[in-house]
């Protein structure tokens, strides 16, 4: 029996969106801060605003997000979110002082929450079902392919004094996504008639969703875990003179994760997402519990193949699962929900650990990033062995029904 077709025009060009988008968000993210400090003499306080005034509107505005692309058009959504965020782009070169700064990156965060919400809503539905862990996989990717080339485009730009020519290349490829926007076709939403008739309500369930909650909280504890490495690792390092090796996990990190996502993806759908997201939190807590270990350079360097393993390849296998938990009209709520549920962790988690390293020192980090990975671990066990029962009783019901009859 064939397979049905993963990579389709549709699926490459909501992908090559994706991979824009963050392109932009971390070329922005690395040149920002070095020409606010430069050029509008901020502090390194003011600087790390510029990430939270982004992200704080991106959170809060997804979830009515992701209730407006439920009942929406898709398509139209897409198109007016890309020309949002273009416009946003567009204002960089002409801000010459840090308030105008701070208003832009919150305004432009609220294009990034509903471009990222609607375009993962879209590539959700494109990919078909029996391949939905494997094209997530893929399509993560190109925000990992983001991350690693935009940080060292935007460094390199703003280390010469080249500011301008970094945000005229986020227009111009905020330009190609408008156009990638207005020729993608989107599927048609069909829901059933309940769902239609509270779609005109707006109630608590459409911001977060019971079905999807629980994979959103294992989401949280592992973007916890991760954001002590993401905000401490470099400084940790720079105290240990383990520079290089910090730059190195980082490369077999990213490595690993673009060899490893494809397989685990396609192994889900196989086999099922318990058998690659249990190993792949086994593997990130070794990880963990290495970083956490006195340092060496192939202790870290080793640490860092293995979490880019298993960090790298289970939060794909989550998003699927958040998705496959809902009604299909639901999807996009479910995607706000996950998107949310990794910068929410990303940023609570890198405040609460800095507190912990302030108080107790590095190795703290890593000691708790390790308890809450087993937290992650035991909420994920609790949630599959819940199905299972939910299951078994469906499987029950069906042949007392069968019986009757």
């Amino acid at each position: 029996m064939d397979k049905p077709k993963l990579w389709t025009k549709d699926f490459i060009n909501v992908t090559i969106i994706s991979f824009f988008i963050f392109l932009a968000f971390y070329i922005l993210l690395t040149a920002l801060p070095i020409q606010l400090t430069k050029e509008f003499g901020g502090g390194a306080d003011q600087a790390g605003l510029l990430l939270t005034l982004f992200l704080i509107p991106a959170i809060v505005i997804r979830p009515f997000a992701g209730k407006w692309v439920s009942v929406g058009s898709q398509k139209k959504i897409l198109i007016y979110s890309a020309a949002a965020f273009f416009i946003g782009t567009l204002i960089y070169p002409f801000v010459t002082n840090i308030w105008v700064l701070f208003i832009l990156r919150i305004l432009h965060g609220i294009t990034f929450g509903i471009i990222t919400t609607v375009k993962g809503t879209i590539s959700a539905e494109i990919i078909p079902d029996s391949r939905r862990g494997e094209g997530l996989s893929w399509f993560s990717l190109a925000m990992g392919l983001a991350m690693v080339i935009g940080p060292v485009i935007g460094l390199n730009l703003a280390n010469i004094g080249a500011y301008n020519t970094a945000y005229i290349l986020c227009i111009v490829i905020s330009v190609i996504n408008i156009f990638l926007s207005m020729v993608i076709h989107v599927p048609e939403q069909v829901q059933p008639e309940k769902a239609s008739k509270a779609n005109k309500r707006f109630e608590l369930n459409d911001l977060i969703d019971k079905k999807a909650a629980p994979f959103a909280l294992v989401i949280f504890l592992l973007a916890c875990a991760y954001s002590g490495i993401a905000s401490f690792l470099a400084l940790y390092a720079q105290e240990i003179n383990l520079v290089k090796a910090a730059s190195t996990f980082f490369i077999l990190y990213a490595g690993l994760m673009f060899v490893f996502r494809p397989f685990t993806g396609v192994w889900a759908d196989r086999y099922g997402a318990n058998k690659i997201v249990y190993p792949c939190i086994v593997l990130f807590a070794i990880g963990m519990v290495m970083l956490s270990l006195p340092q060496t350079a192939v202790i870290m360097i080793a640490a860092g193949a293995i979490i880019g393993i298993g960090y790298g390849s289970v939060t794909p296998i989550l998003q699927t699962q958040i998705i496959s938990s809902v009604e299909k009209h639901r999807v996009g709520i479910a995607n706000s929900l996950f998107f949310n549920s990794m910068d929410l962790g990303m940023a609570i988690g890198a405040f609460v650990l800095g507190i912990a390293e302030k108080s107790f020192g590095f190795s703290s980090v890593f000691i708790s990033g390790i308890v809450l990975i087993v937290a992650g671990g035991f909420a994920y066990f609790a949630l599959a062995s819940g199905k299972k029962k939910d299951n078994r009783h469906a499987v029950k019901s069906e042949a007392n029904v069968k019986i009757n009859k």
